[in-house]
């Protein structure tokens, strides 16, 4: 059958059907570069995101997971790499793991396609779930390779290796390296999720801003670095006095660090900030060209947002700034000796 005719040629199919077609599709599709010699992924519909866990931006770029694995005592897998050294189709039927770590057993089929000058192109990759009938019609090879790849560890290895790689992935998302504090995008996204369980549950939640005192000063005196390590030892201060495992502390920018607090009013938080502060200028850390004092202070602004209130993250992190900037009612730390 030609590409964008029906099995009578009667009727030309627009490639804008066609990839509502593919879309819409049940089954899981994807499409790996021929001409890369990763065989890199340029398309994954919906029903394969749905069945693996894994989005097209993630799986954009790199090569089929499937075709990574080792293929040692899996002779599907062995097959299925053979006719894709040989451009030719093929079905198997394989273990697989999804994002989540939660295994499951696919029916892959893989056809070559080709451009009208019989240049091969692309791999097409359909992939479902195995319906029992053709786990039984696969043979007892199909269950003994799947035995063999149980009794091997291979699906608790990959489990292992993905939980493992899911884990730095997330850290590097939350983590800013520099200093170990949250990223602030992280942050907020976290604040949005707060307010909605405090309005939910009738809480208050409290926002905390602390700027460095003159930091400028500081950074261009010891450098970036430092820098960073400063506002590490300032953020292990606000960890260390709020405590709590649900407490979040993130660098909003160069000078200034946020805490969030779910569940405690404003007035109960308040002796909290100054704490920090009066800890911080007990470590002790020299600004030596800091005109207000030798040493490293801080200045805080504390403010809550009520249960009833439909304020979002953006408009109470907006008002900290401003309390914290205006300082009419920010606790200030005394100036280090």
């Amino acid at each position: 059958m030609e590409i964008g005719r029906d099995a009578h040629g009667i009727k030309s199919l627009n490639r804008h059907t066609l990839e509502q077609m593919v879309a819409l599709s049940s089954d899981g599709i994807l499409v790996a570069d021929a001409q890369d010699p990763k065989l890199s992924v340029v398309y994954a519909n919906a029903a394969y995101e749905g069945l693996t866990g894994y989005s097209i931006d993630e799986l954009a770029g790199q090569s089929w997971s499937l075709l990574r694995r080792d293929t040692e005592g899996v002779p599907e897998l062995q097959r299925l790499k053979a006719a894709i050294g040989r451009a030719e189709p093929c079905r198997i039927i394989v273990p697989d793991v999804r994002k989540d770590g939660t295994s499951w057993i696919a029916q892959v089929s893989v056809e070559p396609l080709r451009n009208a000058r019989g240049e091969l192109k692309y791999f097409l990759c359909i992939q479902k779930p195995a319906a029992t009938s053709a786990i039984e019609h696969n043979g007892e090879a199909t269950l003994k390779q799947h035995e063999l790849a149980e009794s091997s560890g291979e699906i608790s290895l990959l489990q292992r290796e993905l939980g493992r790689a899911r884990e730095k992935i997330a850290t590097l998302d939350r983590i800013d390296p520099a200093t170990g504090l949250l990223r602030f995008g992280y942050f907020q996204e976290t604040l949005r999720r707060d307010l909605a369980i405090a309005r939910r549950d009738q809480r208050f939640v409290t926002l905390l801003l602390f700027t460095i005192v003159e930091f400028d000063a500081y950074r261009q005196t010891f450098g970036s670095k430092a820098a960073d390590s400063c506002q590490r030892m300032i953020g292990a201060q606000i960890m260390r006095t709020l405590r709590r495992a649900g407490d979040l502390c993130a660098r909003y920018d160069d000078s200034t660090l946020v805490a969030a607090v779910l569940g405690q009013i404003p007035e109960d938080v308040r002796p909290l900030a100054e704490l920090i502060a009066d800890n911080v200028r007990k470590l002790g850390l020299h600004n030596p060209r800091a005109r207000l004092g030798r040493h490293v202070t801080i200045r805080s602004a504390v403010v809550g947002c009520p249960p009833a209130t439909e304020e979002d993250s953006e408009t109470l992190i907006a008002r900290a700034l401003a309390e914290l900037h205006g300082g009419s009612s920010a606790t200030r730390a005394a100036a280090g000796s």
